[in-house]
């Protein structure tokens, strides 16, 4: 019987010391327990924050320290020092359901064409709402994430994409990664189950940052990808498939929206 896949769960921490406490006893919950902890502290001011990391490194929990550069480069830190054959992504205010290692595991070794799993997303806090993305191939990913920044991720499928797009600061960097994962013909999973606790707090990246650049960050994605996305257009047209965001969206649609941007013509 072959051994347990060990994973490595990297957690950025910025100034999230109220939160990280609740974090890491989720993780302790684990059905599955063959995995280590990484704290990447990128670059904290808050004083709480700080003396809880130093605690942790007295737990044995890997505690890593470097100047702040945003959600992409501490992850791709995080993981540049993991021991694991499979990265577990998860932010410090957000947490796992206790069964989600096992379950995720589960599917890595059936299916071997599915770099990464996640879940169905119950966010709360500020509001509750049941989020739940589609995963699945490239083309899923062409308008919209189809999966979170937390989830299950094949270690040697993260390094052969070369991590996150350290560029991106402001958001959709998941998003970003995530293209780049499924233009190499891997497939992400989602297990229609609530095992993903998304946290919403006045302070969310998304809220703040992702929202109010959305344009220029959408721009950068498909200036970066400008071949892929033509050649997409391509054969959604020629093989008449129907893409689906928050409703059905025709194929001339699509093709006006595409020519627009490619044309650099953005209204």
């Amino acid at each position: 019987m072959p051994p347990k896949p060990f994973i490595s769960v990297v957690i950025p921490c910025y100034n999230s010391g109220a939160y990280l406490p609740e974090t890491i006893s989720r993780l302790r919950q684990q059905t599955y327990s063959h995995f280590e902890i990484i704290v990447v502290n990128d670059g904290s001011t808050d004083v709480q924050t700080i003396e809880l990391l130093e605690g942790l490194s007295k737990q044995g929990i890997t505690v890593l320290h470097k100047a702040n550069g945003r959600m992409s480069s501490a992850r791709n830190f995080g993981v540049q020092h993991a021991k694991g054959t499979v990265i577990a992504a998860l932010d410090a205010d957000d947490y796992f359901d206790s069964s989600f290692f096992e379950k995720a595991i589960a599917v890595l070794s059936e299916k071997t064409e599915v770099a990464v799993v996640t879940s169905h997303i119950q966010l709360f806090g500020n509001y509750r709402e049941v989020a739940r993305p589609r995963g699945g191939n490239a083309f899923n990913f062409l308008f919209s994430s189809e999966c979170p920044a937390c989830a299950i991720v094949r270690k040697d499928c993260w390094d052969a994409i070369g991590g996150y797009d350290e560029n991106m600061k402001m958001g959709y960097e998941d998003w970003e990664f995530y293209i780049r994962i499924t233009q190499k013909g891997w497939l992400v999973e989602v297990i229609p189950e609530k095992l993903l606790f998304y946290r919403q707090t006045n302070n969310s990246t998304h809220k703040n940052d992702t929202i109010p650049h959305r344009q220029e960050l959408v721009n950068y994605i498909i200036d970066k990808h400008h071949d892929w996305y033509l050649e997409c257009l391509k054969k959604l047209v020629a093989e008449k498939q129907v893409l689906y965001t928050e409703s059905r969206i025709a194929l001339p649609t699509i093709f006006k929206m595409f020519m627009n941007r490619l044309r650099k013509k953005y209204r």
